[in-house]
């Protein structure tokens, strides 16, 4: 076999097309020769050595670097075709740990929190304020940085928060820590991050429902990291505070209307304390508690100005009264969280004026029998004289103490109480008797109901002083 030329040099096979590359390898690579068959007497060939051998691998470079690409030309960055938010990517996060907080100037990254107020309510009965809001979470890392100008005018980047270090929020005084929301991190190219997730707390709060349905009810939001000793007010909102409830969303029953927030530092951790003033919206109250309110006062009083042989009458107007207020003290029952030392100042007018109906129903028997009773002894002579005196001119009660028949149409009512047989009644009205001229029976049992009658004014009086006191204390 005569020897081939030399194989071409490595600089001029850079030059050759992908055809002519594959003819030179078929053209190099030794021709195998045909297989001998087998005799007893068969050789076995030698190893391929000297030019055979150099030619082999000659071959085997080129079917390599013809497999690699750009191995046969210079290397072209725009054909590269790597973006720059993946080599700043790739940058950043070398031997990244997420688990570790970063660090800034030498030691752990402050974080600063804020929060925006969407929606708020609050539950009287289990003694919780329930919050939507915005966090707006802020840290720094020193060397996560970067020059926008090395990547492609590139400020900033957005990430996944299980691939960065991000502070554990939760709510310190409520259930279960609050509902926080998986949301994207933000970068820039200075190295702050930044997150705000949407979020739910539940928190705890000592309810004051002594002035119900005018109430004003102070919450707080302790809202903090485990491990993280200081946390900043974030003030990125613009007002000076990282408390913004301006987008509220407006709570058919509760608006704030103060709101402030402070830092509070402990042994192990600090919070960020968030305190709001909540105050109830009681326009329908006033249709549904105050106006009830007012016709049962007024409906109770008017039951003293019936004439005293109505004791009937008026015993069940207390009656009905004192059912309508068990009703309202039951729907208070319902609608109100039981509280030691905090009852309503509504609910003790309630109970205070059903009190004093059951005093007031004791009063009408008393005068239903002062007048109705067949009395044989007469009423005493001091008595009598308050009763026809300046004290009977106060309680209006001389325009009973007539001596003409002209007046007896007008004080015919009190004529029912007598308990007198036929035989002793006549045409004459007992009330157009003068009762210093006949001492009879008539004229006894006169005086006993002109006492009776007595007792109604003066306990109206009484009773009007006790609900206008009643009303001051109880005023919201």
């Amino acid at each position: 076999m005569e020897p081939r030329p030399c194989a071409k040099p490595r600089a001029e096979l850079s030059s050759l097309s992908d055809s002519e590359r594959q003819a030179l390898i078929l053209d190099i690579a030794p021709k195998t020769p045909p297989v001998p068959t087998m005799t007893t007497t068969s050789k076995i060939n030698p190893p391929i050595s000297g030019p055979g051998l150099l030619r082999v691998l000659m071959g085997i470079l080129l079917m390599v670097s013809a497999s690699v690409p750009g191995a046969t030309s210079d290397p072209d960055p725009k054909k590269a075709n790597v973006k720059a938010s993946d080599r700043l990517h790739a940058g950043l996060f070398l031997n990244y740990d997420s688990d570790v907080q970063p660090q800034f100037q030498g030691s752990p990254t402050n974080v600063s929190l804020g929060m925006v107020i969407n929606y708020i309510d609050i539950d009287e009965l289990n003694g919780k304020m329930t919050t939507h809001c915005w966090l707006n979470i802020r840290w720094r890392d020193e060397q996560r940085v970067w020059q926008p100008s090395e990547y492609d005018n590139i400020t900033e980047i957005t990430l996944r928060s299980s691939e960065v270090w991000t502070p554990q929020i939760t709510l310190f005084n409520g259930d279960e820590g609050g509902l926080l929301a998986d949301t994207k991190v933000t970068l820039t190219h200075d190295g702050h991050f930044r997150r705000m997730p949407p979020a739910l707390y539940t928190a705890y709060c000592d309810l004051n429902m002594l002035n119900w349905p005018h109430d004003k009810q102070t919450c707080k939001l302790k809202i903090g990291s485990w491990g993280l000793k200081v946390i900043l007010p974030d003030n990125s909102t613009g007002k000076d505070t990282s408390l913004d409830h301006d987008d509220l969303v407006q709570s058919p029953e509760w608006e704030i209307v103060d709101s402030r927030a402070e830092f509070v530092s402990q042994d192990y951790n600090g919070y960020m304390e968030y305190t709001l003033v909540a105050k109830r919206r009681s326009s329908m109250y006033t249709a549904v508690i105050y106006t009830p309110a007012s016709c049962i006062v007024i409906l109770a009083l008017s039951a003293f100005w019936l004439p005293p042989h109505m004791g009937g009458e008026k015993i069940m107007i207390n009656g009905l009264l004192i059912i309508v207020i068990a009703a309202f003290l039951m729907y208070f029952a319902q609608l109100l969280p039981v509280l030691s030392n905090n009852t309503p100042l509504v609910v003790h007018f309630y109970s205070t004026t059903l009190l004093f109906l059951s005093v007031s129903t004791i009063i009408e028997v008393l005068v239903l029998y002062l007048a109705t009773a067949k009395h044989k002894r007469r009423l005493p002579e001091a008595l009598r004289k308050l009763l026809h005196g300046n004290l009977g001119t106060w309680l209006l009660l001389s325009q009973f103490s007539t001596t003409g028949g002209a007046e007896t149409e007008k004080t015919k009512e009190m004529d029912e109480h007598l308990y007198e047989s036929p035989e002793e009644q006549d045409a004459t009205s007992p009330l157009g008797i003068n009762c210093a001229e006949v001492p009879g029976s008539k004229a006894n049992q006169f005086d006993w109901a002109l006492l009776a009658t007595a007792v109604d004014r003066i306990f109206f009086v009484f009773f009007s002083l006790a609900f206008l006191v009643l009303a001051i204390c109880c005023a919201v």
